[in-house]
């Protein structure tokens, strides 16, 4: 979920192409996968980006809000469905939602003082403050005295520390986990989730006269794009509890323990896991909408195409940790990673079936030791990839990948079947070389399919291989899976050179 105060920029590109990445992995893998993308219009932050803009704040997010999904659809982004918080469904759901907790007592009225910051949508005490300035944002908080509704977040603590303890995955990657627990241990303090003097966003029931605070109903977001609070709840109950919520690292406390502290007053099982990822920079400089640090995807994919900018992304940083975004560095990994190794390694390949054997696939033969070496090499880097995908590792899944690309340009270069296509005698072995580089070629290409969806079917395209289907993971880990006598279109390489 994003705030749309502003246009999307690259941060929100890092964290929409990693969820992407394991989505796509999970439906080859063969299951059935939901991945929910949206938009969270009922901040405050909002209604005063739209204020200073001149605009209506509804007639503001209607227009910011579709910047959204039109760039995680230049992205490929496979989205099942995109919600968002003005929607009526939302609003209904978010109102049932905060009835529960109300009616189980989770939710009664007081008075709240503090600070509050704007950009981040949080409540701070004094102690929480950097020399009087936002944590995270090194902005100026706000004063806030009012009387508002507030969730009993305390008589959850013993609870939460209870489903950490049994659940040490719950919260990835362990320093997280780690961070979030020792919160909840120190001691929770019931928060506020309505505001009394604002008039942009969802009504609390029964008290028109304040609306729902935003990371109360942000959250349910997630529940109601399956369906929640509908009169026909097969689909929610189909799809909930989530498998995965994947956020951003400086919003962790809301959705490990504000989250979950909700979902079990209402009696909603928990989502497996929360998945807290890093931040991506520019060239050292954070990003922020607040002081105008910002990149947009389009710009870079303009010049160098949507799936290198995902490999960059899921190469280059890691997900869970924190990195930069580098021009040269992208350009650099473009040529080399990208047109030199894996788009030669293909050139290579369609070229010599071309050319030595009229474009149609060849019969292999048996195979050699040189051969069975790369059948290994092949084996140990599906297991690597395989390992590295599900637990949201894509830098490590992709410097595998690429170590086979390495070892299929070695092989090459140590068969030489160049040489061998000027020997009639030879004539089987240069046959069980090419299938092999196409196998090689084919099983990269799956490998590499939840990072560079595109090229992946570029590439099955170029081998004549049909298409790449949902479940069909394990079929492509085999050797010779390509039909001998099949045609091998070939074509352009997929990745020129730019300047």
């Amino acid at each position: 979920m994003d705030y749309p105060n502003g246009e999307p920029h690259l941060g929100h590109a890092f964290e929409k192409v990693g969820a992407d990445c394991v989505a796509r992995y999970k439906r080859l893998k063969g299951y059935e996968t939901f991945l929910a993308t949206g938009v969270d219009e009922n901040s405050l932050n909002v209604d005063r980006t739209a204020g200073a803009a001149g605009e209506d704040t509804q007639d503001f997010v209607d227009r910011m809000s579709p910047t959204f999904k039109s760039l995680w659809d230049h992205l490929n982004i496979s989205a099942t469905e995109f919600v968002r918080t003005t929607e009526d469904r939302h609003v209904a759901a978010a109102q049932e939602f905060f009835r529960r907790a109300m009616d189980v007592g989770d939710i009664y009225k007081g008075k709240y003082e503090g600070w509050y910051c704007l950009s981040c949508e949080n409540y701070y005490l004094e102690a929480d403050l950097d020399d009087g300035l936002c944590p995270v944002h090194a902005t100026n908080p706000e004063w806030f005295s009012e009387e508002n509704y507030f969730f009993s977040l305390s008589k959850y603590q013993d609870r939460l520390i209870n489903h950490f303890e049994q659940n040490p995955n719950f919260v990835v990657p362990e320093s997280r986990c780690n961070e979030v627990l020792n919160i909840v241990r120190s001691g929770l303090k019931d928060f506020s989730v309505s505001r009394s003097d604002a008039k942009w966003g969802i009504p609390v029931p029964g008290d028109p006269e304040q609306v729902i605070y935003v990371w109360f109903d942000a959250l349910i977001s997630y529940c109601t794009i399956v369906g929640f609070g509908c009169k026909d709840d097969s689909v929610f109950d189909r799809w909930w509890p989530a498998d995965a919520h994947v956020i951003g690292k400086d919003i962790l406390r809301f959705h490990a323990i504000y989250w979950p502290a909700m979902l079990m007053s209402v009696g909603l099982p928990l989502p497996s896991q929360i998945v807290g990822h890093g931040w991506i920079d520019i060239a050292g400089e954070a990003m922020s909408k607040t002081r105008g640090v910002v990149l947009d995807p389009r710009e870079i994919t303009q010049k160098y195409g949507v799936d290198p900018l995902r490999y960059y992304l899921l190469r280059e940083v890691q997900f869970k940790g924190d990195g930069s975004f580098v021009w040269e560095n992208l350009h650099r990994r473009y040529h080399s990673d990208l047109a030199n190794d894996m788009g030669n390694l293909l050139n290579r390949t369609v070229s010599m079936i071309e050319r030595y054997c009229s474009g149609v696939l060849p019969e292999a033969k048996d195979p050699s030791n040189e051969d069975k070496v790369l059948f290994e090499a092949a084996s140990r880097t599906w297991a690597i990839v395989d390992r590295c995908y599900s637990e949201w590792d894509f830098s490590e899944a992709l410097s595998a990948v690429w170590v086979f690309v390495a070892a299929a340009n070695r092989y090459v270069d140590a068969t030489q079947p160049f040489r061998l296509a000027k020997d009639n005698s030879a004539s089987d072995r240069l046959d069980t070389i090419l299938v092999n580089l196409a196998e090689s070629v084919r099983q990269i290409a799956v490998m590499i399919a939840p990072a560079m969806p595109h090229t992946a079917e570029r590439v099955f395209s170029q081998l004549g291989a049909g298409n790449l289907s949902d479940g069909s993971w394990e079929e492509h880990s085999s050797w010779n899976v390509l039909a001998p006598g099949s045609l091998v279109p070939g074509g352009k390489p997929i990745f020129p050179r730019i300047d």
